[in-house]
């Protein structure tokens, strides 16, 4: 392939790049699709809040460390933006901020 051929390609959209730390990683459509569609999201959606690995250890360490509205002020980011970053990401009880809870008599109907 010569220069030429080079500086006319177009970028990738399949990059994924850490609302956090800025690090970009190369993915294919397949991944992101399945991520969104899991999640109930759009391809677009999903994108804007990855996060690396990197990213998201030290978001945990921030909500760890004060909640997620210290979270949001040393990151500089929306305590809704930070709440879809745990939830797209995250595992275990992070995941489950942002839902709507459970009303007590849907508990009940179901038990």
């Amino acid at each position: 392939m010569n220069k030429k051929n080079k500086k006319t390609r177009k970028p990738s959209p399949n990059r994924l790049t850490c609302a956090i730390t800025g690090q970009t990683r190369m993915s294919n459509k397949t991944y992101i699709a399945a991520k969104a569609a899991k999640l109930g999201v759009s391809k677009e959606e999903w994108k804007l809040y990855y996060l690396s690995k990197d990213g998201y250890n030290q978001l945990i360490l921030e909500v760890e460390a004060g909640g997620l509205e210290f979270a949001a002020n040393v990151l500089k980011k929306g305590k809704s933006s930070i709440i879809k970053m745990l939830r797209y990401n995250g595992r275990g009880k992070f995941v489950k901020i942002g839902r709507t809870p459970i009303k007590n008599n849907e508990v009940e109907l179901a038990a």
